[in-house]
């Protein structure tokens, strides 16, 4: 966004809101690996909370194998939509 903001800001702020989804998309996956590994190590050394730490596992790969993927929608929306964004007018609504 930042390399075609100078000549075409319009194209790059077309991309605004699909590249905030990406980056909650993104920001969120690590936070999940995050928790995952944590809770790895943990069930590693203690069966205490045995149950939740496993939730906490399987939850990480959910969001790995099912929101993930979205994010390469939202990085061909990015790279892509401009133009058709662009070619609705104002006047149209």
């Amino acid at each position: 966004m930042l390399a075609q903001y100078d000549s075409s800001p319009r194209e790059a702020a077309a991309g605004a809101v699909p590249y905030l989804k990406l980056t909650g998309t993104v920001a969120g996956g690590w936070q999940m690996v995050r928790a995952a590994r944590i809770a790895h190590h943990l069930l590693a050394s203690s069966e205490e909370n045995a149950a939740f730490l496993r939730g906490k596992i399987a939850a990480a790969r959910f969001y790995a194998e099912h929101v993930l993927p979205e994010a390469e929608t939202w990085r061909d929306e990015i790279t892509l939509g401009a133009t058709s964004t662009l070619a609705l007018e104002e006047a149209l609504f």
